[in-house]
């Protein structure tokens, strides 16, 4: 039987975290593309470790699932699902990004310089 209570405690973690995850992958481009790599790269660690935050308790739900074989499905779980995944998204995008912008600024400095 599905505790409905602990499903959505757990579905609330998981969106809490990948969402901030999100947001420090968003926040990471907008830091690079203003040419602070390095705060980009403090926020985008950040982002990493709270996507692992997220993934904790999601392993734990898929694993309970095929073992008691009784679905763990509900709007919330289906909404935490979501935030992972676009956080996962915009991690991917983002990092097909950020190093050809770091390279884009460092062009843009050398002739600004000339």
């Amino acid at each position: 039987m599905v505790n409905i209570e602990k499903m959505a405690e757990t579905a609330m973690y998981i969106v809490t975290y990948a969402g901030a995850a999100k947001s420090c992958y968003m926040n990471g481009l907008s830091e690079a593309k203003k040419g602070n790599f390095e705060k980009a790269r403090e926020l985008l660690k950040e982002g990493d470790n709270n996507m692992a935050q997220a993934h904790q308790p999601h392993i734990g739900v898929l694993e309970e699932e095929v073992t008691s074989l009784t679905p763990q499905i509900s709007l919330l779980m289906c909404h935490a699902e979501d935030q992972i995944m676009g956080a996962e998204t915009f991690l991917k995008n983002q990092e097909k990004v950020r190093l050809p912008l770091r390279g884009m600024m460092a062009v843009r400095t050398r002739v600004k310089s000339t």
